[in-house]
Order: C-alpha cells, then sequence, then structure tokens
C-alpha cells in the first residue's frame, strides 16, 4: 500500500526525535553519572578540604594506565599524583583564588562500592568572608556528565551544607553553617538537587531507551478477534494506561532510592547496571513476544526497583544528616520525575503522531524494540566485562 509523503514526513520526524533522546547528549557513561566528593570543613581561617575523584574519571582525562590492562595499580597513579594534583587544583578555586590549597597529608587511593577513589587532603589559611565562595571547573572540558558533590561543615555544631556544583555553572557562594543570618540565606532553598535529578534522567541514556520501550506498544491496541495491531482512535487510550505504568516504575526506584541513599540496601553498581540493561531486553522483547504476559504494571515496578539503585549512589556518600537527606532526596527525585515526564511526553506525542501509519506495527514497533535488545545487549556485555564498544556507553 502506498505511503503519503506527509507520513513519510511525520515518521521521518518522529525517529529522528527518538533518537535525539537517546543519543543527543554528549558521549558519557550509559548510567553511572561522574560524581567527585568534597568535604569541607572551617575552623576559624582554617580550611580542611578532602576530595575524593573517580580513579576511572582521572585516567579518562590523563591516561593513567601505562600498561594498557583496564586496571590501575597505585604505582600507575603514584608516578603521576604531581600531575594529577596540579590538574584538579587549577580547577577550584575558592574565595575568588584568595586561599590556596595546599597538601596537607599523602594522597591516597579508597575502594567504594562504585569504583576507585583518590583522597586529597587539602588546606588552606585565609579569611573566611561572609559565605565559602567556589568555582569548580573540574572535568568541565570532557565530561558534561560531571559533579561535584559539596558538604560544608563550621565549628559551632550547626547542620552542614550541601551542594551540587556543576562544572559549567560559574562560582557559587555557600553560606556558612553557622553564619549570621545564614537562616535568612536559606530561606530560598538550593535547586540544585533537584537540577541534577532531571540531569541525571536525561543523560540516562539506559533510563530513557527503558521508557520508550515502554513507550512503543502505547498507541496501539490488538483487534479483538484476528489479535493484530491497530491504532487507538483517541489519545487518552494511550495516555491513561501510560500513566498507570509510568506510575508504578516511579513509586519502585523511589522506594529504592530512599532506601540505598540511606544506606539501608546497598548493592554493587557492578550488579545493578547489568541488571539495568536486562530490564531494557526484557521490555523490548515484550513487545515482539509477550514475555511478560500482560502484566507490565508489575514488572514495570519490579524493574523500578532495579532502577532506583542506579540514581542513589551520589546522595549516599554525602553522609548527611537525616534532615538534610530527606530535602536533598526530595529535591533529586522531584528532578527524575520532571525529566523523566519530558521524556515520556516528547515521545508519546512523536508516537500518537505516527500511530496511524500502517506500517508503524512492524518497523517502529517490532523493528525499535529489536533495535533496543540490540543495543541493551552490548550494553550487557559492556558492563559485565568491562569494555567500551558504544560511543553513548
Amino acid at each position: 500500500m502506498r505511503v503519503s509523503m506527509r507520513s513519510l514526513e511525520r515518521t521521518g520526524l518522529a525517529v529522528l526525535l527518538l533518537l535525539a533522546l537517546l543519543c543527543g547528549a554528549a558521549p558519557a557513561h550509559a548510567h553511572k553519572a561522574s560524581d567527585a566528593y568534597l568535604q569541607l570543613h572551617r575552623s576559624g581561617d582554617t580550611m580542611d578540604l578532602r576530595w575524593d575523584i573517580a580513579l576511572r574519571d582521572l585516567d579518562a582525562m590523563l591516561d593513567l594506565d601505562t600498561n594498557a590492562d583496564r586496571k590501575l595499580s597505585w604505582g600507575e597513579v603514584r608516578t603521576r599524583l604531581s600531575e594529577i594534583r596540579a590538574y584538579a587544583l587549577a580547577r577550584l578555586s575558592l574565595q575568588q583564588g584568595r586561599c590556596a590549597l595546599a597538601e596537607a597529608q599523602p594522597a591516597a587511593i579508597e575502594d567504594r562500592v562504585d569504583g576507585t577513589y583518590l583522597v586529597l587532603q587539602l588546606q588552606a589559611r585565609c579569611g573566611a568572608g561572609a559565605a565559602l565562595d567556589i568555582d569548580y571547573r573540574l572535568f568541565r572540558e570532557v565530561d558534561p556528565t560531571h559533579r561535584g558533590l559539596l558538604r560544608v561543615e563550621a565549628d559551632g555544631g550547626a547542620q552542614p551544607a550541601v551542594r551540587s556544583l556543576d562544572p559549567s555553572g560559574g562560582p557559587v557562594a555557600v553560606p556558612w553553617p553557622n553564619a549570621p543570618g545564614a537562616g535568612a540565606a536559606d530561606a530560598a532553598p538550593d535547586t540544585s538537587f533537584f537540577r541534577d535529578g532531571i540531569h541525571h534522567i536525561l543523560i540516562g541514556y539506559d533510563h530513557i531507551l527503558f521508557l520508550i520501550c515502554l513507550l512503543l506498544p502505547a498507541v496501539l491496541r490488538r483487534r479483538p478477534r484476528a489479535g493484530e495491531w491497530e491504532p487507538v482512535v483517541a489519545w487518552r487510550e494511550a495516555v491513561w494506561p501510560m500513566l498507570g505504568i509510568v506510575t508504578m516504575f516511579t513509586i519502585a526506584h523511589s522506594i529504592t532510592l530512599a532506601l540505598a541513599g540511606l544506606k539501608v540496601v546497598t548493592i554493587s553498581p557492578r550488579i545493578i547496571e547489568p541488571g539495568i540493561a536486562i530490564t531494557i531486553m526484557l521490555a523490548a522483547i515484550d513487545n515482539i513476544y509477550p514475555v511478560l504476559r500482560g502484566r507490565r504494571k508489575l514488572f514495570s515496578f519490579l524493574f523500578g526497583l532495579i532502577h532506583g539503585f542506579g540514581f542513589a549512589g551520589a546522595l549516599a556518600e554525602l553522609d548527611l544528616p537525616l534532615h538534610d537527606f530527606v530535602i536533598a532526596l526530595l529535591q533529586f527525585n522531584l528532578g527524575v520525575e520532571a525529566g523523566q515526564l519530558m521524556v515520556v511526553g516528547v515521545v508519546l506525542v512523536a508516537l500518537l503522531a505516527m500511530r496511524n501509519w500502517q506500517h508503524y506495527p512492524p518497523v517502529v514497533l517490532r523493528g525499535g524494540s529489536a533495535l533496543a535488545v540490540l543495543v541493551a545487549v552490548i550494553w550487557l556485555g559492556e558492563r559485565v566485562f568491562d569494555v567500551k564498544v558504544l560511543p553513548f556507553s
């Protein structure tokens, strides 16, 4: 049957939208975003800073793995310590450059659940000012996913201040926890963790691909007798069932995000990231052959539990008091949901526009799902064997 030019143009535009969502951001890890942790303590005019930087990120920037065995040894790191310190310190400025950081203790490495980190212990002596002015630019030139997670404490027992630092965001001022008038400053709440939640979902290609796999059949329904696909008549027939599935996914990953962030349950990314790839494979295969047997809401909830662990690591590492953790967690989770709704809204509009194309079931639904299975299989191999094949993984 002849396909109209309007249908082809509409299909092409929608496919481009899907590709832009999946691959449009700069190359980055498919799921594990790049984070560094800064813990700063002020005592009078002395600032002590512990700065934890992932070795995998330093290796990507400075090529530390000299023997190319994909395993960084302490010897390889130690011989490049002066270069690493110079690189890092050139990208961190305190109090508009008036506080020069110097090494207070020898550098060390520390194994964590998400990999090995280099620990820099630094100190500066200078006037503290009314607030901490910090300009953080680590990895700005190579990694748009990177964030610095800052925790600021001061003598006096006040609750620590926390902030997510965007290397491309420019300098920021963080009120000292015990500074006069700090409460007034806190009246305008920091929204950096909300923005981070949006950012995290939009650069999480695996989460986006999973959502797309859930959305592909939403604009179709099976004919009662023939069992073949036909487009839904009204947009509500697609939107309301899809909202139920996405809601189950949201509830589930919110639960595990909180549990993992509070360190009630801790699972290594070496297990979670391959698990996320498997959830994509199953959701995509179900679009071709009903392996989930119609229980998509139930499995969306179960899969969401796995995805929630993938969101949680950064907040857990900050080791915040319960009140501050809850606020940061709520902001981050709301940001994740906002980003998720953006993805679902754009993709669902595109698919609704395509639903009456006669080749939608074989080309978009089954063909797109087969492509998603292929990508998920490659991601699974990358994450199990620690190799890199795709540019967006």
